[in-house]
């Protein structure tokens, strides 16, 4: 069965560099749509254009082909000086992981713990 994670992360900025980025990237882009899906949207808001990962009940190992090419990604778009964000939860109380770049860095995810009554 393995160890199941909730994963989001983002990459985003402007509308130029992220067309710049994404064509620079197309190979690994291309591969880490097949790899996810429909994980993986672009979005567009006022300011950002942003490439969106929506993971659930995954193995998010290290280990894994698809993990290394996110991981790899989200390098590059650091090295581009692009906002990135990631958060993993993983199944065992406290198994959060975050991770966020840049100073400018909006923190669109964020962690939230909740108590609910299932009776």
């Amino acid at each position: 069965m393995g160890y199941r994670s909730e994963v989001k992360s983002l990459i985003y900025g402007s509308y130029d560099d992220m067309a710049k980025f994404k064509a620079d990237n197309a190979e690994l882009c291309e591969q880490l749509a097949e790899d996810f899906g429909a994980a993986i949207e672009q979005l567009n808001n006022a300011v950002y254009e942003i490439i969106y990962l929506d993971v659930e009940y995954s193995k998010w190992y290290d280990s894994y082909s698809e993990v290394i090419r996110w991981g790899n990604l989200l390098s590059l778009a650091n090295e581009a000086e692009l906002m990135t964000e990631f958060v993993r939860i993983g199944e065992e109380a406290g198994d959060i992981e975050q991770e966020y770049s840049q100073t400018e860095c909006e923190y669109y995810l964020e962690t939230v713990s909740t108590i609910n009554a299932n009776f």
